[in-house]
């Protein structure tokens, strides 16, 4: 750990001391959870923790905090308890830092180092009545703050509320519209709630609309040497935050804060600053710069939305063009063991990938329809030739939330998704019988597809039926040269066999050039274990 880490590590545990003398259960999330995962620790690069926690735990933890904490030193915020503090979910705040960025706001203790402390908050599970909730808290977490949140990324209903709640707010005042839209948001409890929304409500990176199930159990993950609560689902949670591929480092490592100091006191810094503001009048214009930008950007994004929609259309009429002048038949080319084949395929619905999954438009989910033959196709060519399944499952979902009914062969093909997820889990689980039982069955179902035929090899090791390990190895590296799993299993053979010679061989192969973080991790350990 570097300073910054190592000092919100021991906030951590202060949080932590906390939740146990007052019996609330809490959950370390987000990138937190990803590096206990993946790292057992921070994920190197970052310089963040984020707890989570369900709203009844949440409001033990207010009182808590108020009991224990000394201001002079720590103090907790949200946007409840101080209608300054911008932002809808907590932080858990040392003022005896500092900690500036750019999305930091100015004035103490906002720029004290902190962790986040999100909550989640109950839906319905009437389809009707939990769409109007995400709308109203949308909306609520738009207006409540006074941070640059999500504002062009906003649908009808959400705007509609958002300027019905301005209009309520010239004629009762904003502590009262504030507590109107409260009330009808928090301390509400569903029989039939099977989905969360988290309080920070952000409409970009992970999904704050999260299934209730992930979080019905804890598993306690180790962290930098200590033991931390983490959802029990956590493999179906971090695939459902980052996508099937965050167990692999990214090529672009995200930093959060531009300037950390553990020495210095955020009154200390604030001091230097504050007095040549007028604090009132700023925040006051900030407020009002927001609302304008809110406006604005829910214009732009109406104009996006169009452009979307437009060149969606273009998209289909090229791949019909396409198809026709190269007399192109597409159901002799959905051949999953002919990369030749899927070559076409993958050449053919290029475009409708660069559309349908540009990072710009994923806020609006707007399903590009090319037909349903043509979606078949592009979806098997996913699946089979670019090995997405990330992709391949959110085009389905937004093709299903378009109102389109997944069924028929396309079903089917959604089960490849699901049954290789599935195994994935059961794996990072050591459920190594139910994981066999998975592998097996989807080996006859679904022998094309690669993840499968690696899980496949990989049981075999965990089992040390090296014979049988060996000869898949053998073929998954014809097709496959240089995979790192195939090269981390041969590893591993020579481990079990004490040929550490052989097996050095292969992990330091691995942990130079592969992005693997399971891969290195479990290297690591076998290491260890030898010494």
């Amino acid at each position: 750990m570097d300073a910054t880490q190592r000092h919100l590590f021991n906030l951590l545990l202060e949080i932590d001391e906390i939740c146990k003398k007052y019996d609330i259960e809490y959950f370390v999330d987000y990138g937190t959870t990803l590096g206990a995962i993946r790292h057992e620790g921070f994920i190197p690069w970052d310089d963040d923790i984020d707890i989570n926690m369900t709203e009844d735990n949440y409001y033990k933890w207010v009182e808590a905090c108020k009991k224990e904490l000394d201001p002079t030193k720590r103090v907790y915020g949200d946007n409840r308890n101080d209608r300054d503090f911008p932002g809808t979910f907590g932080r858990y705040i040392d003022v005896e830092t500092m900690r500036i960025s750019s999305n930091f706001a100015f004035w103490r203790p906002i720029c004290g180092q902190c962790i986040d402390v999100f909550y989640f908050i109950p839906l319905p599970g009437d389809p009707e009545k939990k769409q109007k909730k995400i709308d109203l808290h949308y909306a609520y977490d738009e207006f409540a703050n006074s941070s640059y949140r999500h504002f062009r990324y906003k649908n009808d209903r959400e705007m509609e509320l958002y300027n019905k709640f301005r209009k309520m707010e010239k004629q009762i005042g904003r502590e009262k519209t504030l507590r109107k839209i409260e009330d009808q948001i928090f301390h509400k409890h569903y029989d039939d709630c099977d989905t969360y929304i988290n309080a920070s409500t952000r409409k970009y990176g992970p999904s704050p609309i999260v299934p209730k199930e992930y979080f019905d159990s804890v598993y306690y993950a180790e962290f930098e040497g200590h033991k931390f609560p983490i959802a029990g689902k956590y493999a179906e949670l971090l695939t459902y935050y980052y996508g099937d591929d965050w167990n692999i480092f990214p090529e672009k490592k995200k930093h959060h804060s531009k300037m950390s100091h553990t020495g210095i006191n955020c009154d200390d810094y604030v001091s230097d600053y504050i007095r040549l503001l007028d604090v009132k009048q700023l925040k006051q214009d900030r407020l009002e710069a927001k609302h304008i930008l809110v406006e604005e950007g829910y214009k732009i994004g109406k104009h996006l939305e169009l452009v979307h929609e437009k060149s969606g259309k273009l998209v289909r009429l090229k791949i019909e063009k396409k198809i026709k002048e190269n007399n192109i038949d597409v159901n002799s080319l959905l051949d999953a063991s002919s990369k030749e084949k899927l070559a076409v395929l993958d050449d053919l619905y290029s475009c409708f990938y660069d559309k349908q999954l540009i990072t710009s438009f994923r806020y609006w989910e707007n399903y590009i329809d090319i037909g349903d033959d043509n979606l078949y196709a592009a979806i098997f060519n996913l699946i089979y030739y670019r090995e997405n399944f990330t992709a391949a499952n959110k085009i389905l979902k937004v093709y299903q939330d378009a109102g389109n009914k997944v069924e028929g062969k396309l079903a089917e093909l959604w089960q490849v998704v699901v049954k290789a997820r599935e195994i994935k889990a059961q794996m990072l689980y050591k459920n190594y019988d139910k994981a066999e039982a998975l592998i097996n069955e989807a080996v006859k179902e679904y022998p094309y597809c690669k993840d499968i035929k690696l899980y496949n090899m990989e049981i075999k090791v965990i089992r040390k039926e090296f014979d049988e390990a060996k000869s898949l190895i053998e073929k998954l590296l014809e097709e496959y040269p240089d995979n790192d799993r195939c090269k981390k299993a041969l590893g591993d053979i020579a481990y079990y066999n004490d040929d550490m010679e052989t097996a050095e061989k292969y992990y330091k192969d691995i942990m130079k050039n592969s992005r693997d973080g399971l891969l290195h991790l479990d290297i690591r350990k076998k290491r260890g274990a030898k010494q």
